[in-house]
């Protein structure tokens, strides 16, 4: 391996073969692409609530997926499960059960408590949601090959991994920083970690 004339090696270049810039370049695409992504998705989901009013088609995706796949549980286990406030999860879960897609039981354990089922009527609300998620995707991913869409899940399912262990990591540290810091202290004492979220 040739070493430069401090005698250490060279720069790993990107898998590509490419020189170290072309690593940070691709990098910047990456992020800039996922911006995008994020961007593309909140616009989404504000046609979606625009359009459906006060319909609960998030709470029914998110709280009976969740319920269906770890419950009967407590709504303050359902509330940690899927990261929200107690008080919102309550809301929308009253709003669930007034639909029959959810139904509280007694607790066995604790006779002041009730856990949340999936009705019947929730099974297939969650089935109908299936059938169209798949079509949707299906639609989007209309012009690639079996071959692609396969490479292209897993590598979402490693990217997804990666960024959920770093972007923890990074919050940890920040929390850390922010506890240690004097409280007249500005947040220009770290330029190069800004307390807003590294990937908006």
């Amino acid at each position: 391996m040739t070493k430069d004339a401090t005698g250490a090696p060279p720069p790993v270049a990107a898998e590509t073969g490419g020189p170290p810039h072309g690593r940070r370049t691709t990098i910047a695409a990456v992020a800039e692409s996922f911006s995008d992504l994020q961007r593309t998705v909140r616009r989404a989901k504000a046609r979606l609530l625009a359009a459906a009013g006060d319909d609960v088609e998030s709470a029914t995706q998110m709280l009976l997926h969740t319920v269906a796949a770890d419950g009967p549980m407590r709504a303050s286990a359902l509330a940690t499960s899927v990261h929200a406030d107690l008080s919102t999860v309550s809301r929308q879960v009253t709003v669930l059960v007034s639909r029959g897609l959810l139904e509280r039981r007694a607790d066995q354990c604790d006779g002041r408590a009730s856990l949340l089922a999936v009705t019947a009527a929730g099974q297939a609300a969650i089935a109908e949601h299936e059938q169209g998620r798949q079509a949707f995707f299906d639609a989007v991913l209309a012009d690639w090959s079996t071959g692609e869409m396969r490479q292209f899940a897993q590598q979402l399912e490693q990217f997804t991994a990666a960024y959920d262990r770093v972007h923890t990591a990074w919050m940890c540290e920040r929390a850390g920083r922010q506890g240690s810091r004097p409280r007249n202290a500005h947040h220009l004492d770290h330029p190069a970690d800004p307390e807003g979220d590294p990937t908006a």
